[in-house]
């Protein structure tokens, strides 16, 4: 196991790995670590745990460049500090790497300022497997990052080519990043959650599409009720007592004011808010069925990050994920088909999230099977059931773990091919995370 606390030592392992053929793999969240990315037995861990400094917090610029080891505990509160707050997935673990996250196109609270699949995430530096540095975007200058002129912030280039695309979803086997820079928003001065119920989630996704395009909501996601009472709850006696109370599927959005007339703000956005929901035959609460009392604590937990001892997905003691992209026109039809391949499981056991990204123009749909290990080969079975149904009916899975490489690339022989030549130019000797996607 190895401890780079610079990029030169990094550098200095890669190259050694490279001479000797040993396999290397990445890590900087702490467990679980559910995906099985990070997990390699025929590589040795790089371990970030020493780069975990915040380098810089921008907030006329609005931005934050942070190194590999740096969790969402960390930089939340730095960011808060600063007046600030980061665009990130829906309640995660504390010790969950910002930079893994975001490299991996883990789904963002506010579609609303997504303008890519890769944002929030705007540059990064990564040492590819021949132990070679470099920078993408307009941090790819010559010379020593602090004495560049450039901000830094924008991540297209250098040249005609996207090398951050290129990283992300790469699961470490093309590079690894050693700091990244990400996109942060100014964090409201008043806001106010509204609450929309339904019996079905296609009506819910048209709604958030509508809303998206109008640009009403900051934070906006759908939960059905076993994700909605799992992720609301503290512990288990809590989550069992929210079950079979609330509604069915729940809109969770916020209208948010700013430094400039907030309240004015918040009331034209809320007219627009129940208005569009009205022309769906819904209303916007503040009050969430059943949930009554919990408004400030969803409130912030939606800005905050999982710092219990129990990850919220694991209470029963494990979780498989099922994740993957819909277009808008066939969300629905997707998570029906969701729900129908998983309805052998117990209801209450089976969570599900859609969150519009990039301004609503597609949707991240994810799946949590909550079971205890005795069930573990059952749940198993299901997912696996259910993503081949899924893939078959146009879900989009970019970002394919365990066994799922297989599904994904069976059916794209060119594009195999045209990964690997890439593989053996920034990766010769085969040592970054081998084995993984289609390497």
């Amino acid at each position: 196991m190895w401890f780079p606390e610079t990029t030169e030592q990094l550098c200095e392992i890669l190259r050694r790995a490279a001479e000797t053929g040993t396999g290397l793999v990445p890590l900087s969240s702490g467990p679980p670590h559910l995906h099985g990315d990070s997990v390699n037995p025929e590589a040795e861990i790089v371990r970030f745990d020493k780069m975990s400094r915040i380098l810089k917090i921008d907030r006329k610029n609005r931005y934050a460049r942070v190194e590999a080891g740096v969790s969402f505990g960390t930089l939340l509160p730095a960011l808060a500090e600063q007046g600030l707050r980061a665009n990130h997935p829906f309640f995660p673990r504390a010790d969950k790497s910002v930079t893994a996250s975001m490299l991996e196109r883990e789904a963002v609270l506010v579609p609303k300022y997504q303008y890519d699949y890769t944002d929030p995430l705007l540059t990064a530096e990564v040492v590819y497997g021949t132990g070679e540095v470099f920078r993408t975007g307009s941090a790819a200058g010559p010379g020593p990052v602090e004495e560049l002129k450039a901000d830094m912030v924008c991540p297209w280039g250098p040249g005609s080519i996207d090398f951050l695309r290129f990283l992300c979803g790469a699961q470490g086997t093309m590079g690894f990043v050693t700091w990244t820079t990400l996109k942060a928003e100014i964090k409201p001065s008043e806001s106010e959650l509204f609450f929309i119920e339904a019996e079905e989630p296609e009506v819910l996704s048209k709604l958030a599409a509508k809303l998206l395009f109008k640009r009403v909501p900051d934070d906006c996601i759908i939960l059905n009720s076993a994700a909605f009472a799992a992720a609301f709850s503290e512990n288990t006696q809590q989550e069992a007592l929210l079950k079979g109370k609330t509604a069915r599927w729940i809109l969770i959005c916020r209208i948010s004011g700013y430094e400039r007339r907030p309240k004015e703000r918040i009331r034209i956005y809320n007219g627009y808010l129940k208005d569009i929901a009205a022309s769906y035959g819904l209303s916007a609460s503040t009050i969430p069925t059943g949930a009554e009392g919990l408004e400030a604590f969803i409130d912030c937990r939606l800005g905050d990050c999982d710092r219990s001892d129990i990850y919220w997905k694991l209470r029963r003691g494990m979780v498989r994920e099922i994740l993957f992209l819909s277009p808008p026109s066939r969300t629905g039809l997707l998570t029906t088909m969701l729900e129908d391949r998983t309805k052998a499981l117990p209801r209450e056991n089976v969570g599900i999230l859609i969150q519009p990204q990039v301004q609503g123009r597609a949707f991240r749909i994810e799946c949590d099977l909550f079971h205890a290990e005795s069930e573990k080969e059952i749940c198993e079975n299901c997912a696996r059931e259910t993503e081949q149904a899924l893939f078959a009916a146009g879900a989009f899975f970019d970002r394919p773990y365990g066994e799922l490489p297989s599904l994904v690339y069976q059916d794209d022989p060119a594009g195999v091919q045209a990964l690997k030549k890439l593989k053996s130019v920034f990766d010769p000797k085969g040592i970054l995370n081998p084995g993984k996607l289609c390497f």
